[in-house]
């Protein structure tokens, strides 16, 4: 590592070398939704999968993106969620965090969403 990269580096990582930013946003389509419940806390918590289709540029080169996410909502997202339609096409805003803390799958948690 050069010092120019080592200063980069600096500025994203803290003394301890965790990295400060965990930001996701998606233009996707809301494909399945649970039922809105509430956790134990009384917050309301709703689960749901992403359905992305676009076409990024990776090395200069065209490349067809498909995917599926899998993601979580909690308090106001929640509610915004719950009331949304199966195909409805948003931008969704959020973090991406491990499943639970014995897994090593990714989820999707929104905290925004906007239309497109």
């Amino acid at each position: 590592m050069n010092q120019e990269e080592a200063a980069e580096n600096s500025d994203k990582f803290g003394e301890e070398g965790k990295a400060g930013i965990n930001q996701f946003t998606l233009t996707a389509t809301l494909v399945a939704k649970s039922i809105l419940r509430y956790t134990p806390a009384g917050l309301p918590i709703c689960e749901f999968e992403l359905e992305h289709d676009s076409e990024q540029l990776e090395a200069s080169k065209p490349r067809m993106v498909k995917c599926t996410v899998s993601a979580v909502a909690l308090g106001v997202a929640a509610n915004q969620v719950s009331g949304l339609e199966v195909g409805s096409l948003k931008n969704w805003t959020g973090f991406i965090a491990l499943r639970s803390h014995k897994s090593k799958s990714l989820r999707f948690h929104v905290c925004a969403v906007r239309e497109c």
